[in-house]
């Protein structure tokens, strides 16, 4: 399994923030240092603005910080605010219909392990992701 690519930066752009908790970074820095497309990444820091995991000051020498502890943030809250959970939801293959009734080859396999994602994702914070200050962005 694979995180989207709006999560995989999500969680890269903040593991960076919440490593990097000592000012303000702006776009054109994050976008910089974590190499992630300037459009795309001033889309996203506004997805994660609106939903209150930064917070972003206006000006000269603005930019965003995290707008909760780091302890607090999962993983499912992330994902929640830049794509929705839904999609760890769906049928694996992509089919629309995918149900015990009408399972398409992966269904029970997946049926099986997309609650302990789930619950990893809800249980992962993004201080369990920054521990190590050194980890790759």
């Amino acid at each position: 399994m694979r995180f989207y690519k709006t999560s995989e930066y999500a969680i890269r752009a903040l593991v960076f923030l919440a490593n990097n908790d000592d000012r303000l970074y702006s776009v054109r820095e994050l976008h910089k240092t974590l190499n992630i497309p300037y459009k795309y990444l001033s889309r996203l820091m506004y997805k994660l603005n609106h939903s209150g995991l930064v917070t972003v000051k206006q000006g000269k020498f603005g930019g965003y910080r995290l707008g909760k502890d780091k302890a607090s943030i999962t993983l499912a809250d992330i994902i929640e605010a830049v794509e929705g959970l839904e999609n760890y939801e769906r049928c694996i293959l992509g089919f629309e219909q995918c149900s015990d009734d009408n399972p398409c080859a992966l269904h029970y396999f997946w049926l099986k392990h997309r609650e302990t994602i789930k619950n990893e994702l809800l249980s992962l914070t993004l201080a369990d992701l920054s521990k190590d200050p050194d980890i790759r962005m």
